[in-house]
């Protein structure tokens, strides 16, 4: 891989670097300095702990955006799946308006979108098996399930011809403000998640899952995982929480498809094959937890 290291280590940007130094910081600076305990009587937030998994999805999400700007220009189809795992909404957002003022090109936007819905339930799998491993079980097949359908939905509306990608101008998910973005939701989905759970049940911390998916499935679904190790919520809800916090996801792309591209025959596409996703995952899901 010398060339194309050299050719990457060649075009980083300064804002990469300071990424990458505060990636490092992250963990090795700030992390040894938070109390390894928890700070409230009803026990909602140990620093240290949440600083871990702060730390650990900012760097998968580094990760990604190292993958998306090595591969990323292989080709319009590469681009949307790598884009899907650093920030799907941002991928669909910019890729969508990029479609919509090419000629002749607007036929892809729904394989390029089912592509990054793809990698963004992939990605919040990886962030429940590295948090809650036990949970990992009951999210995988539901999950593996949608990912399938919708790689088949994309290769049948595949015409065949390979398109030149460019470049998707994507920030780096590791700065100061994304950080402290990610970090303030990730507490917030965990403090109103464990209040919910204690008052209403595993239902009460669905309803907030589902909603947090709406602003970040990332976050919601490291605060589930997190949560499931102390019992709050059991395993198999964490697992069902991620798969809601994805759906949740996935369905934020479709206005955000329609405000790029205005085009309402390709969103109605979507928003039906979305639909028919979510219903297999579903399904899956209800198998596996009650089968016959």
């Amino acid at each position: 891989m010398k060339v194309e290291l050299t050719t990457f280590a060649g075009g980083l940007r300064p804002e990469e670097i300071r990424s990458a130094v505060f990636l490092r910081l992250l963990g090795f600076v700030v992390r040894p300095l938070l109390p390894n305990r928890f700070l409230d009587p009803w026990q909602l937030l140990n620093p240290r702990e949440a600083w871990v998994t702060i730390m650990v999805v900012a760097g998968l999400g580094f990760v990604n955006y190292v993958l998306l700007r090595i591969y990323g220009s292989r080709g319009l189809y590469f681009m949307a799946l790598l884009g899907g795992l650093v920030n799907s909404s941002a991928t669909v957002g910019e890729l969508s308006n990029r479609l919509a003022q090419a000629d002749g090109l607007m036929s892809m936007a729904v394989p390029v979108v089912l592509l990054t819905t793809v990698a963004m339930p992939l990605r919040n799998l990886l962030i429940l098996v590295l948090f809650s491993l036990a949970a990992a079980p009951v999210a995988v097949w539901p999950m593996l399930a949608m990912a399938a359908g919708a790689i088949f939905m994309a290769w049948q509306r595949w015409d065949g011809t390979p398109h030149p990608a460019g470049e998707l101008t994507l920030c780096s998910p590791v700065s100061l403000r994304k950080v402290l973005s990610f970090g303030t939701l990730f507490i917030v989905i965990t403090a109103i998640g464990t209040s919910g759970a204690r008052f209403l049940g595993k239902y009460g911390f669905l309803i907030v899952s589902l909603f947090g998916g709406l602003v970040s499935s990332a976050s919601t679904t490291a605060a589930a995982a997190n949560l499931s190790v102390h019992g709050r919520p059991s395993s198999p809800a964490a697992a069902v929480a991620a798969i809601l916090a994805s759906v949740a996801s996935a369905m934020m792309n479709l206005p955000v498809l329609y405000r790029q591209t205005c085009r309402k025959e390709e969103t109605r596409t979507l928003s039906a094959i979305s639909f028919v996703l979510v219903l297999i995952g579903l399904a899956v899901l209800l198998i596996r937890e009650h089968p016959w």
